[in-house]
């Protein structure tokens, strides 16, 4: 009978890498978990992603799908009360008037990004309160106008949003968007709560063309193709997963001055709490209001993991014993190499830490302290001469994400502002080294989280608070945290990152950044 069935909830994060499902009770306690990567569909000729790096959502949709049927034919003893959906962000999808995509989602992956921002003019993201990476929607869309089916587009929304719709029978035209969102706050007027229709206008974007804005957590019945399984009859779909926020949720803290992000395959999602609306003082910070009090800080930590898949991609021959099989770095095995180096004497590690070359995360289109460089795609500065081994570059490539990390918060924030760092996500969990030279830098602990996949877990236990099943979002356990390095060690990291910043503060030095890789074949 339908009474004696447990109450449960669904979450599923559609990341860079893959589909990741999550059943859980209402404690929190997990049921069912399914993953599916977007590797192991390519060996079955099935593509999510063309070679721009933009996703094709009819496979998307179809493997979400089958995941969930899958599911409901699995699992007998659960009714599942609510569901729902946190996404890559941001990525673009144009739709036509029955609601199907005319292209892939548009992600802020293409290159030449850097070219579209110079568009924008000088003052868009004080107007705003935005950084680069909330201005890359607008980007976006200077793009897309300068394609030929955007004249076909009847609407045009983010992918999170359009997932979020495609579980619902609303029709096309009520479309909704959860905002302020991160993949839309550059196009988004936070003093009306509303489009920012003057500087959309400049686009020639129809009012029409955008969803409608509806508050955070909203909810709509589960469209009825899915209700005819007992499992999902009484499914209420909860909008609103603003764009990886879940990371700081998942991260299970309540406190203020707190650090938090996912530290995942693509990149580190940058969250700090604070009750307050701030004042948007630097062209660095975004605000994002999560419900009518409680606004969220997104601070530049960015794309740690892109910065990884970066290293392996173009240090091949470096790396031929360290790849997965689908050609990511094998982080466990850097990690016991560089174990062995840290447990030399403190004169030995001081040593090899001065020896090692300089290295910017590789991004196109993100800002670099208070000026922003946003034309700067990184990479390492290398002795031609000079040979390195993989561990020396997986090493240099740790520090140089945490010297961007440490330089950003220099920038923005005083010592007092923070207590911890809490991280979830896979590099998090994987890189010991990481952790402990963040510490060391920042002089903060470094927290994580002992539950997988911990942005899914969130998603679904946030969707039970806005169908009133739960009152909050129970907090998640989290390890021992990681403790700053103290003597000899901590002052060579402070050595090595006065050198970057001489290195940063001339940028005419970036014309010796490289990548390379014939300087460091073995």
């Amino acid at each position: 009978m339908m009474s004696n069935k447990i109450h449960g909830c669904i979450g599923i994060d559609v990341g860079t890498s893959g589909i990741r499902l999550l059943l859980l009770n209402i404690e929190g306690n997990t049921i069912k978990k399914k993953m599916v990567t977007f590797e192991h569909l390519r060996t079955s000729n099935y593509y999510i992603w063309d070679e721009h790096r933009r996703i094709h959502l009819a496979p998307l949709l179809k493997t979400l799908n089958q995941m969930l049927l899958d599911l409901a034919h699995e699992v007998t003893n659960v009714q599942v009360q609510s569901l729902s959906i946190s996404s890559i962000g941001p990525s673009l999808v144009l739709l036509s008037e029955n609601g199907e995509p005319i292209s892939p989602a548009y992600t802020y992956a293409y290159k030449g990004a850097h070219s579209f921002i110079k568009k924008l003019d000088s003052n868009f993201q004080i107007r705003t309160g935005s950084m680069f990476s909330g201005a890359l929607p607008y980007v976006q869309l200077l793009k897309l106008v300068e394609e030929d089916n955007f004249k076909d587009c009847f609407k045009i929304t983010t992918l999170n949003d359009y997932i979020t719709w495609y579980l619902t029978d609303i029709p096309v035209s009520a479309l909704f968007s959860t905002l302020p969102n991160a993949s839309y706050t550059g196009l988004y007027s936070m003093k009306n709560d509303d489009w920012d229709w003057p500087l959309l206008k400049n686009l020639g974007l129809q009012k029409t063309i955008l969803p409608k804005i509806i508050p955070l957590g909203s909810i709509f019945p589960l469209r009825k193709e899915l209700t005819k399984h007992p499992f999902f009859v009484n499914t209420q779909v909860a909008a609103g997963t603003i764009d990886g926020i879940d990371a700081f949720w998942a991260t299970g803290s309540r406190k203020e001055n707190v650090i938090v992000g996912s530290v995942s395959t693509t990149g580190a999602l940058r969250r700090w709490r604070n009750t307050r609306k701030k004042i948007f003082n630097s062209r660095l910070i975004q605000c994002v209001k999560i419900d009518k009090n409680s606004w969220v800080e997104l601070i530049p930590f960015n794309n740690v993991g892109t910065s990884f898949n970066w290293l392996a991609h173009n240090f091949k021959q470096n790396f031929v014993n360290y790849l997965t099989e689908t050609q990511h770095l094998n982080i466990e095995k850097l990690e016991k190499e560089s174990i062995i180096i840290f447990s030399l004497n403190n004169e030995e590690i001081s040593s090899y830490l001065l020896e090692l070359p300089l290295f910017f995360p590789y991004i196109e289109g993100e800002p670099r302290g208070p000026q922003g460089r946003g034309n700067i795609q990184g990479g390492f500065i290398i002795e031609e001469s000079k040979l390195l081994r993989s561990i020396d570059l997986y090493i240099t490539l740790i520090l140089g994400i945490s010297f961007m990390f440490r330089h950003n918060f220099d920038v923005l924030f005083s010592q007092k502002d923070f207590t911890e760092i809490r991280l979830t996500g896979l590099i998090a969990r994987k890189s010991a080294l990481f952790l402990t030279i963040l510490a060391t830098l920042t002089n903060l602990n470094v927290v994580i989280m002992k539950k997988e996949q911990s942005v899914a877990w969130a998603t679904a236990m946030r969707s039970l608070t806005y169908i009133k099943e739960i009152k909050e979002v129970p907090n998640l356990e989290t390890f021992d945290p990681v403790v700053p390095r103290k003597g000899e060690i901590r002052d060579v990291l402070e050595i090595l990152y006065t050198r970057y910043l001489k290195v940063y503060e001339n940028p005419a030095i970036f014309d010796m950044v490289t990548s390379d890789t014939e300087l460091l074949e073995l």
